[in-house]
């Protein structure tokens, strides 16, 4: 790999450890409600293909699995992260443990 191209990717690797961006992501449907997947990218500094396989971990799909805390919904041609019901109980307990 060329030098540059290794910058490219380090520039674009967030330092957070992966419970920490899943704690932010969660964090932030809490507060803000559905957000658009780019949305979530731009605040959390995170490339596309990282926020995918966070979704991944995070909804809901017959072949991957998943903890059932987001669902993807498709408005007006963007892909928008929404909480399950497990989420919105799991961003309960996250409130009522930071209290």
């Amino acid at each position: 790999m060329s030098p540059d191209r290794k910058a490219e990717n380090d520039r674009n690797t967030p330092d957070a450890a992966p419970e920490d961006l899943i704690i932010a992501l969660l964090r932030m449907l809490c507060t803000e409600g559905p957000v658009s997947v780019a949305r979530a990218c731009k605040s959390l500094g995170l490339p596309r293909t990282q926020m995918e396989r966070l979704l991944l971990l995070l909804g809901c799909s017959e072949q991957w699995g998943g903890l059932h805390y987001v669902r993807p919904e498709e408005q007006r041609g963007r892909t928008i992260i929404t909480l399950t019901s497990e989420g919105r109980a799991l961003c309960a307990q996250m409130q009522a443990a930071t209290e």
